[in-house]
């Protein structure tokens, strides 16, 4: 998951989440990406290009992509940086979810302290060097 989306402006918002999938063969690509679409509160951005959504729902539509399917890890930059606190919500908890249900591996990289309590580690960049975080830093 990328900070600058890497949406392909010739799909709309449902062909872009859908694609991982119809590479992979799967039947029913749109209709879970519909659902993932919908999982992330932009369902009615389905049939939109890239360049008539916003920032942040360009950002969801992204994360409806990296989502989808069975990832075994997500990599995300800075998921949340530019969207307002309920859609972090969202997007936090669609991260977890995808987690917990497919036993998928979940790195984050960000500022949003809204993270740590649900992270199993969380590690801190002070200075170029990586430490565990102390009490103050959750």
């Amino acid at each position: 998951m990328f900070q600058e989306y890497n949406l392909l402006s010739v799909l709309t918002a449902q062909e872009n989440v859908a694609l991982p999938l119809e590479l992979d063969g799967t039947r029913e690509a749109r209709q879970r990406a519909r659902a993932a679409l919908d999982e992330l509160g932009v369902a009615e951005l389905a049939d939109r290009y890239p360049e008539q959504m916003s920032g942040g729902q360009r950002q969801r539509v992204a994360i409806a992509r990296a989502l989808i399917g069975s990832r075994r890890l997500v990599v995300a930059d800075e998921p949340t940086g530019a969207l307002d606190s309920a859609s972090s919500g969202a997007v936090r908890e669609a991260l977890v979810a995808r987690a917990r249900e497919h036993g998928a591996g979940v790195l984050v990289g960000t500022h949003d302290q809204e993270w740590f309590p649900l992270a199993d580690r969380v590690l801190v960049m002070r200075d170029g060097v990586l430490s565990p975080a102390t009490g103050d830093a959750r």
